[in-house]
């Protein structure tokens, strides 16, 4: 049985640097990189937590911002941009040990 996929935008805005940097290291786990803040997922929900939980641990609460944006299927198909870079990345296997 496969779990379903969600298409998740990730964005954050670190007011540390040594946190940014721990940040982006976690995100890099589990997307890719579109811009310098702002991550691509395709993710289960049980791996959405696992981020989730990594970047809050990270995180100052009182400082950081970090927001989740889930995309349908329908409007992952819609994405448009300019500039380099490429469409939503398709799923794909993603192992996290």
């Amino acid at each position: 049985m496969t779990k379903k996929i969600q298409h998740i935008v990730a964005s954050y805005d670190i007011h540390d640097p040594k946190r940014l940097q721990k940040v982006a290291k976690a995100m890099k786990d589990y997307g890719e990189r579109v811009l310098k803040s702002v991550f691509e997922c395709n993710l289960t929900d049980d791996q959405f937590l696992k981020m989730k939980n990594r970047v809050d641990a990270i995180i100052e609460h009182t400082e950081d911002s970090v927001r989740y944006y889930f995309v349908c299927d329908k409007c992952v198909a819609n994405v448009d941009f300019s500039g380099s870079g490429s469409a939503f990345i398709e799923e794909q296997e993603l192992v996290i040990t």
